[in-house]
């Protein structure tokens, strides 16, 4: 009956303690408060704390999450069980900071019926996902009462910080971390399929040009590695306000939230 009951809660996770939900919760539940927003078509967990009311608004965006079980399936729930986004923005000393879950994130697919495997694989970066989150990070800026955006993505978050500030007006920085900014040299690198539904983030190299960015790259990660970065900075107008940045001993997923409280603090590029 004992190991019944345990094999039940494994498939149901409804008694577990572990689920990338509670893994979540604990790690933002000293810092920030939880919500979840409707923003364009989906639904999203959002974690927040808001300090000083009209402090630009720091907004981290997650990365893509457990999006395949193997090379060759797609898992059934790309939420996160190490979300790096959500511990880098833990540790952000700013007023004003949000933290954003990538769509079908932690959120039930109850509330999100349009969720399927291809909003984690192949379109996971379409346009309804970069306009849901460019309208979560409207709801949390008005909450804020902020007036400008600081943009930081892990990740797959990188290309989504990257197409959401090209649609917005009020971005003045951005930072991505290990951040798959040209997902068409990434994945050519890496010989898998093309995210065909998905746009690039390159492609709007040139329109976000003339906003400060850091692009940090771990020198282990052999997930994305610099040529990504690298391609994307080729592809941008004016490279005044770009700073592409190694950072040693650092893999795709481990030692980045070690040492973002400093590098947060580095000074971004002057424009």
């Amino acid at each position: 009956m004992q190991l019944g009951f345990v094999l039940l809660c494994l498939l149901s996770q409804g008694c577990a303690s572990n689920t990338p939900q509670t893994i979540a919760s604990d790690i933002a539940d000293k810092w920030f408060k939880s919500t979840e927003l409707k923003g364009g078509e989906f639904i999203l967990q959002v974690y927040y704390r808001f300090d000083q009311l009209g402090a630009p608004l720091s907004v981290y965006i997650e990365g893509d999450g457990k999006a395949w079980l193997n090379k060759n399936r797609a898992s059934r729930n790309p939420s996160p069980r190490n979300p790096i986004g959500l511990k880098l923005a833990v540790r952000d000393p700013g007023k004003n900071v949000m933290y954003i879950a990538r769509p079908c994130q932690y959120v039930s697919f109850e509330k999100n019926p349009q969720c399927d495997y291809t909003y984690w694989t192949n379109r996971r970066f379409a346009p309804e996902v970069i306009d849901s989150v460019s309208a979560v990070i409207d709801l949390g800026k008005k909450k804020a009462k902020a007036s400008k955006v600081n943009l930081i993505g892990y990740s797959g978050g990188g290309a989504v910080a990257v197409l959401a500030a090209a649609r917005r007006s009020d971005v003045t920085s951005i930072r991505t971390v290990a951040g798959n900014i040209d997902h068409r040299v990434w994945t050519k690198q890496h010989k898998v399929d093309s995210l065909n539904g998905s746009l690039n983030a390159a492609d709007v190299a040139d329109k976000v040009s003339a906003i400060s960015q850091i692009h940090y790259v771990g020198e282990r990660d052999k997930v994305i590695g610099r040529y990504v970065a690298e391609s994307f900075i080729s592809k941008a107008g004016s490279k005044n306000c770009i700073q592409l940045k190694m950072v040693s001993g650092v893999t795709h997923t481990k030692g980045w939230e070690t040492l973002w409280p400093k590098l947060i603090r580095e000074k971004l590029p002057a424009c």
